[in-house]
């Protein structure tokens, strides 16, 4: 059960997001492996001779824990779910479910995103 005091009634039913399971799913970085990044710069000066000869290379590598890119993947997904269900201007009384809100709706409850309130 959400603990938080601040929720929406629909339908006779309350629903409230919950801030630590959307905090969880998009501020820790995925456990899907590790990725590195790689930077080479390389220097070149001409030689007495007239050619090119490298005089300098610097690599760096940097090793990251997780997949940034996952994560990245996540966040926007469920950025683009609340904004769908934000967007929705109908009234309750007029409100049906387009695929879109309904889609939204569904994949937010089942990942613990909205949780509704039982009392």
């Amino acid at each position: 059960m959400v603990k938080y005091g601040k929720y929406v009634s629909f339908n006779g039913k309350k629903y409230a997001f919950n801030y630590d399971k959307l905090k969880e799913l998009c501020l820790s970085s995925s456990k899907d492996g590790n990725s590195n990044e790689f930077e080479i710069s390389q220097a070149y000066e001409a030689d007495d001779s007239g050619e090119l000869r490298i005089t300098s290379k610097v690599e760096h590598e940097t090793r990251i824990s997780g997949n940034q890119q996952n994560d990245m993947i996540i966040y926007d997904l469920i950025k683009l779910f609340i904004v769908s269900l934000l967007e929705n201007t109908s009234s309750e009384k007029d409100f049906t479910f387009d695929f879109g809100t309904a889609i939204s709706l569904n994949t937010l409850v089942r990942w613990k995103i909205i949780e509704e309130i039982t009392e």
